[in-house]
């Protein structure tokens, strides 16, 4: 039996909560952004072209945005611990798939279960923040979470570099297996299980019709999920790419910008959410604090677009600072919805987030390769700004259409679940 969501979980509880939860999504975030390093060492072994990496990256999204949906059922149904116990436990497989691999069509299936198991690790976390936080506390339990979990993109950096330094990358995806089955067993024994009541009688598919039907959606989706997955994509592979062919860096000089990227984005998780309770409980909108987030992301990304820095550390850190200010959208989604369906409500833009990096990642490299290398194997800089420009328009797009609707401005607060 789940415990009952009105007992109040001691400090501890909600300790391992944070680690336990925030260890998943360290592991998604890991996985995730781990070909920004290892890219290069893969296109040697395989001989890929943009196109063919930009395929298997992105195939992790693709899987995301396949998944979520039946996973934000099961969370809704059996609570998050047991379905990241599950999670784990599909991560571990296809991260052997990945280290045993011997062709391009083999890393493609693992990295394929790899996203099945870990990329839900976002809803499931924020699943986990639902029932064991108050509702006035979601947006910083979402930002601890996120903000262990955003240690996955720093060990992905320079940390992971000197580890190819000590282990090959298969090696490296052995241990991988190792944390995620140590983290099954850490759930399984030492997280209690907990959920929110159930509706008696809910149809599963009524909360996404509810979901799709809200005119704010339509309006907070694109805000939201397109910067994010234009993060996602150029943090997670394409940054390597564009410091390399554009600004002239070597590896080291790269795996320094992403740690510090990563590094940013890590206390931009830790801060966003805190700061934006705070400000709403004085009366200043969500949106508002959405609103300057993305600023902040798209001047970076003009930024690089322009080359007005190309070798400069800051750009990367603005962009890391801000790149997930589009998880503010999923508060300002759930809060329309009582706890019991928080996690299919929140999967719909999740959903969105993950194809649209799919599309981003995937094409960015077929842009790339339309242009096609010189002799030493680099594309030409023009690539890279018809390519970054292009998806730097439609987000500015998305957010005059969003600043444009008065419902998004509205904190509703729903009815709890009964």
């Amino acid at each position: 039996m789940s415990e009952p969501l009105a007992q109040r979980p001691a400090t501890r509880v909600l300790a391992l909560v944070v680690v336990s939860f925030g260890l998943g999504y360290f592991l998604s975030y890991f996985l995730r952004n781990v070909n920004a390093v290892l890219s290069p060492l893969i296109v040697a072994e395989f001989n890929l072209t943009a196109t063919e990496l930009g395929l298997l990256t992105s195939l992790y999204f693709f899987a995301a945005a396949a998944v979520l949906v039946p996973v934000a059922i099961l969370l809704d149904r059996f609570g998050p611990r047991r379905v990241l116990i599950g999670q784990m436990i599909v991560t571990a497989i296809g991260c052997a798939l990945f280290a045993t691999g011997s062709t391009a069509d083999d890393l493609m299936i693992g990295r394929t279960l790899i996203g099945l198991g870990v990329a839900g690790g976002l809803t499931t976390a924020f699943k986990a923040v639902t029932v064991w936080f108050p509702r006035e506390r979601w947006a910083t339990g979402n930002s601890l979470v996120l903000g262990v979990g955003s240690l996955g993109v720093i060990a992905g950096t320079q940390p992971l570099q000197f580890m190819l330094g000590v282990l090959d990358w298969r090696q490296i995806f052995w241990l991988v297996v190792a944390v995620c089955l140590a983290l099954a067993v850490l759930l399984l024994l030492k997280v209690p299980d907990r959920n929110a009541p159930r509706t008696p009688g809910q149809p599963i598919a009524a909360i996404y019709r509810e979901v799709l039907a809200l005119p704010v959606f339509w309006r907070l989706m694109p805000v939201a999920s397109l910067p994010m997955a234009v993060f996602f994509s150029i943090q997670g592979l394409w940054a390597n790419g564009w410091m390399s062919d554009v600004a002239g860096l070597t590896q080291n000089e790269i795996g320094a910008r992403l740690l510090l990227m990563a590094l940013a984005m890590s206390c931009g998780m830790l801060i966003n959410g805190s700061i934006s309770d705070l400000l709403t409980g004085l009366g200043i909108p969500l949106a508002a604090v959405l609103s300057v987030g993305i600023v902040g992301l798209l001047s970076a990304q003009l930024i690089l677009v322009l080359q007005l820095a190309p070798q400069a550390y800051w750009p990367w850190a603005v962009m890391g600072f801000t790149g997930n200010i589009g998880a503010l959208g999923y508060p300002l989604l759930s809060r329309r919805f009582p706890a019991s369906v928080s996690a299919r409500a929140m999967s719909v833009l999740a959903m969105s987030n993950f194809g649209l990096a799919f599309a981003v990642q995937f094409s960015t490299g077929a842009l790339l390769d339309l242009f096609g290398t010189d002799a030493a194997g680099h594309y030409p800089v023009r690539a890279y700004e018809i390519a970054f420009s292009f998806f730097l328009i439609l987000q500015m797009a998305a957010f005059v259409w969003f600043l444009t609707a008065r419902a998004v401005w509205t904190n509703p607060v729903a009815p709890r679940s009964p």
